[in-house]
């Protein structure tokens, strides 16, 4: 019997007797356990300071969610409606009532035990939870910020009768939440224990706020995940250039500046009555630090021009993150805006472009869960696929330029706009693993490369290619220019 059937057995026996131990015990016998939990670190300078923690007891439902401080091990329980920020309950005793509300207050138990499950949902839930037990583990998950502290109520005024202290700055339940305690209590059981950033304001909490509201029949952990928040092309609150011309709508935008997020699950563990059981986590960095690099040719013989900002957009960024195994599924992709750096062969004093100089070293470096290729749909032969300027796997490029106008003497600013489907360049970098089912993907290792080889050529009319031959060569297609635009 290997070790997966011998677990398996196990847990079914200890469902089967589970439901009779509560009527023998005594009256006073205790159904909770005191947990904790310790943080293992590839980087230990970069850790975040807090972390959250699902607790979810698999068989007899339980769940809540703890905010761990990554220095000490310290926790609480935060509740199961206060994960993201204006949930979150007040820090300031004086603000609000301190009874503690849904986030167990001042007591720290939250560990009211539920009503035993019946015998065939024990089996049941089992034979789901240890299958979800040995679902392969995650990949390695960029760091939250450090939550910053509520403000303090202003101090009241010196008069003959001091005025009430303001209210606070951001929204809460306005409550008082308990301290931060070296272990916690929760009800004895089978648990799986998920880890994740809070605060994030990157992230999107509503599925996991969504889950710890409803019942695990109409919500279960599965269906679970945590995303990215997307925005439009036109939201004001999105880092982009000016004159971008979106010409791959398929998808939102995330910011260029997400931070990145850490992850790391557990697989069923067990929670015994009146002990101390220490659980260990090892995060991992669910996203990847990518170097994009691609040049640009000048042909200035007809037309003479410097090069001023080089932009890019690129799409197939997963943006959702399964909450029970970590990972990313390719189905849900977004896409991402950011500036180049760009390094002319022959600069002037100042490191910038000149008139003179032929090439242009342009690169660009993001954060991002990953970048997946397009898709090959049904009936589709691979000709059709590195034909595709849609979906995800394709980049765009916004070259701003000054011309220089051999007539007047001066020079106007001119816009330059190509297209690339990354099909054969994706597939050399090996950014990421599909699983078995085509449904998810994990990266490979926290850095990887795209090296465009096709070379941008631009002769101050059109954005061309420089032609090196051979099939497995991406090309680069001009999609618009502009004349005369406010840069």
């Amino acid at each position: 019997m290997n070790s997966k059937k011998l677990l398996y057995t196990l847990l079914l026996g200890a469902t089967l007797t589970s439901c009779t131990e509560v009527e023998i015990c005594e009256r006073n016998h205790p159904h909770t356990g005191d947990v904790n939990f310790t943080y293992t670190w590839n980087k230990p300078e970069d850790k975040p300071k807090f972390m959250g923690v699902l607790c979810y007891r698999v068989v007899g439902q339980w769940k809540q969610v703890a905010e761990v401080n990554t220095d000490d091990f310290t926790l609480r329980l935060i509740g199961k409606t206060t994960i993201t920020p204006e949930n979150r309950p007040n820090e300031n005793p004086d603000e609000g009532d301190n009874t503690g509300g849904d986030n167990t207050g001042g007591d720290n138990t939250g560990a009211t035990e539920p009503t035993e499950p019946t015998e065939t949902e024990n089996v049941e839930s089992v034979k789901r939870q240890v299958l979800l037990a040995y679902a392969d583990e995650p990949t390695e998950p960029t760091e939250p910020t450090e939550p910053t502290e509520p403000t303090e109520p202003t101090e009241p005024t010196e008069t003959t009768e001091p005025t009430e202290p303001t209210e606070p700055t951001e929204p809460g339940t306005g409550t008082t939440p308990p301290p931060f305690t070296p272990t916690i209590k929760i009800p004895r059981g089978y648990y799986k224990f998920a880890t994740f950033p809070l605060d994030n304001p990157s992230i999107d909490y509503s599925e996991l706020e969504q889950f710890m509201k409803n019942d695990a029949k109409d919500y279960p952990l599965q269906n679970v995940g945590l995303s990215y928040k997307v925005y439009d092309i036109k939201d004001p609150k999105l880092n982009k250039p000016l004159a971008w011309q979106d010409f791959n709508p398929y998808a939102k935008y995330i910011q260029p500046d997400v931070e990145p997020l850490y992850y790391d699950s557990t697989t069923v563990q067990r929670v015994r009555a009146d002990r101390q059981t220490t659980f260990e986590f090892k995060p991992k960095i669910l996203s990847q630090n990518i170097d994009i690099n691609f040049n640009i040719i000048k042909n200035t013989d007809e037309v003479q021009f410097k090069v001023t900002e080089v932009w890019a957009e690129i799409s197939g960024v997963p943006t959702y993150i399964k909450m029970n195994t970590g990972y990313l599924d390719i189905t849900k992709t977004s896409k991402m805006l950011f500036k180049t750096d760009i390094k002319p062969s022959n600069p002037d004093d100042n490191g910038n472009d000149t008139n003179e100089n032929k090439r242009i070293a342009c690169h660009g470096n993001i954060n991002v869960t990953g970048v997946v290729n397009v898709q090959r749909a049904y009936g589709e032969t691979l000709e059709d696929v590195r034909k595709k300027i849609y979906g995800p796997g394709i980049m765009q490029v916004v070259i701003y330029t000054e011309v220089y106008n051999p007539k007047t003497g001066q020079t106007f600013p001119q816009k330059w706009q190509g297209i690339i489907n990354l099909y054969n360049t994706l597939n050399k970098a090996k950014l990421m693993t599909t699983t078995s089912d085509n449904k998810y993907v994990y990266r490979n290792g926290e850095h990887g490369t795209i090296n465009i080889s096709a070379e941008i050529l631009l002769d101050g009319k059109t954005v061309g290619n420089i032609d090196k031959g051979g099939d497995a060569l991406d090309r680069w297609i001009q999609t618009d220019s502009d004349i005369n635009i406010d840069i």
